[in-house]
């Protein structure tokens, strides 16, 4: 994988998604801290008005207690033995009602007395406020299902809430009930029952109390609900009379001490907190809707998400700005360099600054530009010591072969032929002529010229010992070739392939052939050819090193030989050109030498 996607990939995995994940686990955190917090404090405003509650009620409690043991119940009940049907017990029973009133004014949550003797005489006494207690006779309460749990408590109070009971208690205006049976206080035997009724106002009071304890605060509602779910108090007045369970899926009327969490009710996001009072299983339950406490929080969640998205942002023009320049120009750099291993060493790498990537790509320059400052230097010095190799194999000329020759025409000199004289003396200059020649390249011709020179010299010198034959196109003479090409060849034919030969055995033939975009000339004898271990030699290509100890050891016996015009020929007109040889033991050689078809600045 290529740098920048893993950058890219190094960006994603390790800043953006570490950065949202971090916005995301602390938004969700401040939510369960939020939820945690606000549990804990309406858990604290429940208690508080669980505890006004119980306050309350025990306060009706100990009010119920002294009237149980007060002269106008005990004595009402004691001596009851009234005749309805007679106006004098009615008269008796209306002043027993106005004693009654005293009960009422005890304290201004109640609302309603009704007294019930064990013979069936019922006295009441109210307020002028509306009443919802149905004066139904004594058999028929003894009937109800609440009279045997009054009876079960043996004077305890039993209460019921709003809209529980409603065949008894009634619906408007709701009101809580008491009913407790009357003892008598000297012998404890049962003389009636009593049924009180008390209004709900003061418990609003409370609800609404700390319905909204901060002026700035979202309104919380507060439900009083008994076991089954039913709705006895709502501090909206809404929902009262209905089922708790109609609304929400928590059924917080379960709860055995305290419970919250977060539900729907009426179907709005909300948290629902749910506390166990002292009374008949009743449970005082709060409603907040959570968007009015996380517009508490608005604040604290914008910070979050103001900064997620700064860091993101940074860290987008971070990578955009830094990360992703540096990666371009490392890439670059990497581009550049794939380009210099192909051999482009006049590729350079723009960068601007001042930082690591600047000096990057300046050492890449710079290491560029000396790479090519030195192979120009290696190739110089290769052009330099391929010349000098080629000079050095174009000087090498037998210094026997010259001596034998100037013997030969020392000893013409003593014979007397002048005609004989003078035309050796013509081929040795023509020879030193060409060798001394100041360009590389000459004449098809004059190399031609110089091979004939060279073969009229040893054929004199050999005495007969072989014949030639040149075979050269007109068209073949003005094109050039390397000088001192052709005369190693026919010198190694002479030296090493008619080694005992008579006179006249020899053959040499010189062909030269004009090819469309080549020169090719085959040089052939009927020597004694050469072996397979002599064709592997001369095919092996050797290190300058030991080619000049062959020249140092053999150049007297070898001269130039046939693989220093090979190197010779490579060297110049590069690998497509040079020998090959075709030889086997006494059959002769046949060496094919390929040159350029091309013309020398001398033309």
């Amino acid at each position: 994988m290529n740098l920048r996607p893993k950058l890219m990939l190094a960006f994603i995995f390790l800043i953006v998604i570490p950065m949202i994940g971090l916005g995301i686990f602390s938004f969700i955190n401040s939510e369960t801290l939020l939820e945690k917090k606000y549990s804990e404090q309406t858990e604290i405003s429940l208690r508080a008005v669980g505890g006004n509650i119980h306050y309350f009620f025990r306060e009706l409690d100990q009010l119920s207690d002294g009237n149980l043991t007060s002269t106008e119940v005990q004595d009402t009940l004691k001596y009851s033995s009234y005749n309805s049907n007679d106006a004098g017990t009615l008269i008796q029973i209306n002043q027993a009602e106005k004693e009654m009133k005293r009960i009422l004014f005890q304290h201004p949550a109640v609302s309603f007395v009704v007294l019930y003797a064990k013979d069936g005489t019922m006295f009441r006494s109210y307020r002028n406020d509306p009443t919802t207690f149905k004066p139904i006779s004594f058999d028929m309460l003894k009937q109800h299902s609440v009279y045997k749990d009054v009876m079960n408590l043996g004077g305890r109070p039993l209460w019921i809430g709003p809209y529980e009971q409603r065949e008894l208690t009634g619906v408007e205006p709701p009101l809580f009930t008491q009913i407790r049976v009357v003892k008598d206080i000297e012998s404890f035997n049962d003389l009636g029952v009593m049924i009180t009724q008390y209004k709900t106002e003061e418990i609003s009071s409370m609800l609404k109390t700390f319905q909204n304890p901060q002026s700035n605060a979202a309104e919380t509602r507060y439900l009083i609900v008994n076991k089954a779910g039913l709705i006895m108090l709502d501090s909206k007045k809404k929902m009262d009379g209905h089922n708790i369970n109609e609304q929400t899926d928590s059924l917080p009327q379960h709860t055995n001490n305290y419970n919250s969490s977060r539900e729907k009710f009426e179907g709005i996001d909300s948290l629902v907190s749910s506390y166990q009072l002292d009374r008949n299983g009743w449970i005082l339950v709060s409603i907040k809707p959570w968007d009015s406490l996380t517009n508490e929080n608005v604040r604290f969640v914008q910070w979050i998400g103001m900064i997620t998205v700064l860091g993101l942002l940074s860290a987008v023009l971070f990578n955009v700005f830094f990360v992703n320049r540096v990666a371009k120009t490392i890439i670059k750099v990497v581009r550049k360099m794939r380009l210099v291993e192909q051999g482009l060493l006049d590729i350079r790498v723009t960068a601007q600054g001042k930082d690591e990537t600047f000096l990057l790509a300046n050492s890449f320059n710079s290491m560029v530009e000396r790479i090519g400052n030195l192979l120009s230097e290696v190739r110089r010095e290769q052009a330099r010591k391929q010349h000098a190799e080629m000079m050095l194999m174009q000087a090498q000329i037998k210094p026997h072969f010259l001596f034998n020759t100037l013997e030969s025409i020392n000893a013409l000199a003593a014979q007397n032929e002048g005609a004989k004289i003078m035309l050796m003396v013509r081929r040795l200059s023509n020879l030193l002529r060409t060798s001394m020649h100041q360009s590389e390249e000459i004449r098809i011709s004059q190399e031609i010229e110089h091979v004939r020179s060279y073969l009229e010299i040893q054929k004199y010198r050999f005495e007969e010992l072989f014949s030639y034959e040149l075979n050269v196109p007109a068209e073949a003479l003005d094109f050039s070739i390397l000088k001192l090409s052709l005369q190693p060849l026919v010198e190694n034919s002479i030296q090493h392939g008619f080694d005992g030969y008579e006179d006249g055995q020899g053959r040499i033939s010189i062909d030269v052939t004009a090819e469309p975009h080549q020169i090719v000339i085959m040089v052939r004898d009927n020597g004694l050819g050469m072996s397979s271990r002599v064709l592997t030699k001369l095919s092996a290509e050797s290190d300058s090193e030991s080619k000049q100890t062959d020249a140092a050891q053999m150049g007297e016996r070898r001269g130039l030989g046939l693989r220093n015009v090979a190197d010779r020929l490579r060297i110049h007109y590069g690998p497509a050109f040079g020998l090959w040889i075709c030889s086997q033991e006494g059959s002769g050689t046949v060496i094919r030498c390929v040159i350029p078809k091309s013309r020398g600045d001398q033309l």
